[in-house]
């Protein structure tokens, strides 16, 4: 069975985030789902050519940002916390096309204290990997929180996604 994920953190003032805000009009905007059978979490998209570097070729920035960020979803929906990036290690393996409807999955592959460790692919239609990745997400402490984003974002609702 598969279920979409909310995207909780939309509604929280000064959210824009590139890859999966909604109201972010130069971002990607991507939904997530949680597939209960694989427990992975995945999105698919269709990148435009304002997304390459080179024509035709995703740029490797974006590419980095689809596997960051279908990592994040698969670490939120086990964790139901916010966690920061902490290390991305990517192999980029062969050329992401534009325009070709990309499949980017994540499962998590570790859980221990405050650090969590994700797995994540990119392929093509056909099922080829194009990228993967490696990423560690850290839960951070709320006074590193406060000091990162501010005392007024950091609202009670907000701080039910913030592990103590």
């Amino acid at each position: 069975m598969v279920k979409e994920i909310e995207n909780v953190l939309s509604g929280f003032p000064g959210y824009n985030c590139f890859a999966c805000g909604p109201h972010n009009e130069h971002g990607l905007r991507l939904k997530f789902f949680h597939d209960q059978e694989t427990d992975e979490v995945f999105t698919t998209i269709c990148t435009d050519e304002h997304f390459c570097g080179w024509p035709g070729i995703v740029h490797g920035g974006v590419q980095c940002a689809l596997v960051d960020e279908v990592s994040f979803w698969a670490m939120f929906n086990e964790t139901r916390k916010i966690a920061f990036t902490a290390k991305i290690d990517i192999a980029y393996m062969k050329k992401v096309p534009s325009g070709t409807m990309l499949d980017v999955r994540a499962k998590i592959r570790e859980i221990r204290g405050r650090r969590v460790e994700v797995d994540s692919v990119i392929r093509d239609e056909d099922g080829t990997e194009l990228a993967s990745a490696a990423v560690t997400y850290v839960f951070p402490r709320k006074e590193t929180l406060r000091q990162i984003l501010g005392p007024e974002l950091l609202s009670e609702e907000f701080l039910q996604y913030v592990r103590d």
